[in-house]
């Protein structure tokens, strides 16, 4: 509820209503002649243009950017964030780390997440955690992280054919395997593990989860029910028992992130789980 909106046509006879027809022509209409003559080096003022004067909507927790919409906006800063580089004669990555108030004398390159088992509204099995993700950390460049995240993603689907059967391998929403015969969490990181052994990577990957818990979060008693898909009522946490859960597949398994553990407006847990 607290994303920015992402204006579509809502024609249903175009793209089912997913067109943005709308949002190319509030380029050309609106923001086009309202950015005419600026500079394209400076970023910060085009950005701010666009969201606060020419779109200029806000709701309670910020500018949501109704008018043009968030696609609309974030196509042009982009374009724009390339245009002001080429103009600097800069990679894009350098005038990007300086708007961000980081150092330019020394980059780091960024980790890929690569999503491989899917739950939640992503897959048909019986999994509450939306994305079970790896991160290829103990690579030395970019180029070996990604080789080594997609040896891991096919010896897992290797494992889950050998363990489950063919179909086990067929994707989720989001390009994960959403084999329905995975049990719980504690089986998918175990399987995980031995997909990372198997393509003999050990030592060299840490996991990441995005729970997406507010799909199976209670706001009427605070509670979480894991086991929802399953037309179950036989785990139902609460917020302490979230923490324990969390907390024990963090000392298990090499977890260094974890997203939306909690319902988005369950602030109390994530301070707990902070501390």
């Amino acid at each position: 509820i607290y994303e920015a909106l992402e204006l579509r046509d809502k024609d249903a006879n175009r793209y089912l209503g997913k067109g943005c027809l709308k949002a190319v022509e509030n380029v050309h209409n609106i923001i086009s002649p309202g950015m005419k003559g600026m500079d394209v080096r400076d970023q910060e003022k085009i950005d701010k243009r666009m969201v606060e004067e020419l779109d200029g909507t806000r709701n309670e927790w910020g500018w949501c950017k109704e008018k043009l919409g968030a696609n609309t906006i974030l196509a042009v800063s982009l374009a724009t964030a390339r245009a002001g580089a080429d103009a600097n004669k800069l990679p894009l990555y350098n005038p990007l780390a300086n708007l961000a108030g980081k150092p330019t004398s020394r980059f780091i390159m960024p980790v890929p997440s690569l999503n491989i088992i899917n739950g939640g509204a992503h897959a048909g099995n019986s999994l509450e955690i939306q994305e079970f993700m790896i991160l290829p950390t103990g690579a030395t460049s970019f180029k070996e992280s990604i080789r080594t995240g997609v040896e891991v993603y096919h010896a897992l689907a290797k494992l889950l054919k050998k363990k489950f059967g063919k179909s086990a391998a067929n994707v989720g929403d989001e390009g994960g395997f959403g084999a329905p015969q995975i049990k719980d969490e504690m089986e998918t990181l175990e399987i995980i593990m031995e997909a990372i052994h198997n393509a003999g990577h050990s030592g060299k990957i840490q996991i990441a989860l995005d729970v997406a818990a507010s799909e199976f979060f209670n706001p009427k008693d605070g509670t979480y029910n894991m086991s929802i898909k399953n037309g179950k009522n036989d785990r139902i946490y609460s917020v302490d028992q979230m923490i324990e859960l969390y907390a024990n597949m963090c000392k298990k398994y090499p977890i260094s992130s974890i997203e939306d553990p909690f319902d988005q407006d369950d602030f109390p847990a994530y301070v707990k789980m902070t501390q």
